[in-house]
């Protein structure tokens, strides 16, 4: 399948095509939804499958792509450990940033709203942790690495568009949060090459910072919190 239009284009052109394509999606893009936030925000769900669907697909058009990526398990028990350590102390950082923040949400979900706590602990991983990691790491890491050859580069730039991305939330904490996750995210991703790991990792820093009480940052409609 030849999904890819970038391969008709000379090779003189590729690169200055690819960082075009890097800048709009990545940079360009975020920002405009900021200013329309009100708008998307009910259909965020489905604007973020429809983002990873075509990622999915120019990935697997591309033979270059090492589709193992996707799911390498062998990495998930190499690595899990390590993630498992990180989570940690991302959770009571997360703690005390809700105490200190949100002292009416602490452990509000699981304690007071357990029907939605639950849901969300099967959903998030599936519906949103997966698809943001598919597109922040897998995708963006393996499309742009001919333009942006340094793996660290790529992490910075990864978790600098994964931060831009929470602008939507329209709150200096989502996007500072998303920066160092995004920057977690994006290290394991390098040093695992596994999609399942740092979906496994996302949704653990994910589901706990909802249970936490800082997921009112996170929350586009504010449903979970009746507001």
């Amino acid at each position: 399948m030849k999904l890819d239009p970038t391969r008709w284009a000379p090779k003189h052109y590729y690169k200055r095509i690819l960082i075009c394509e890097f800048v709009f999606l990545f940079f360009c893009l975020p920002v405009f939804l900021y200013f329309v936030r009100d708008v998307i925000a009910p259909y965020l769900l489905l604007f973020l499958v429809s983002v990873v669907g075509w990622c999915v697909l120019l990935l697997l058009s591309d033979p270059r792509f090492k589709r193992f990526r996707l799911w390498n398990p062998v990495q998930l028990k190499l690595s899990l450990d390590r993630v498992v350590a990180t989570f940690l102390v991302a959770a009571l950082l997360m703690m005390i940033a809700s105490w200190y923040f949100t002292p009416q949400w602490f452990f509000t979900l699981p304690t007071q709203q357990t029907k939605w706590w639950f849901l969300l602990l099967i959903l998030y991983p599936i519906f949103s942790a997966w698809p943001q990691e598919v597109i922040f790491r897998t995708f963006m890491f393996h499309r742009y690495k001919r333009v942006f050859k340094s793996k660290q580069l790529r992490a910075y730039l990864s978790a600098t568009s994964f931060a831009l991305a929470h602008l939507l939330f329209a709150n200096w904490i989502a996007v500072v949060g998303a920066f160092i996750a995004g920057l977690v995210f994006s290290f394991t991703y390098i040093h695992s090459r596994s999609t399942l790991l740092v979906a496994v990792e996302h949704s653990l820093w994910g589901c706990w910072l909802f249970t936490a009480g800082l997921g009112m940052y996170f929350d586009s409609t504010m449903r979970l919190y009746g507001e």
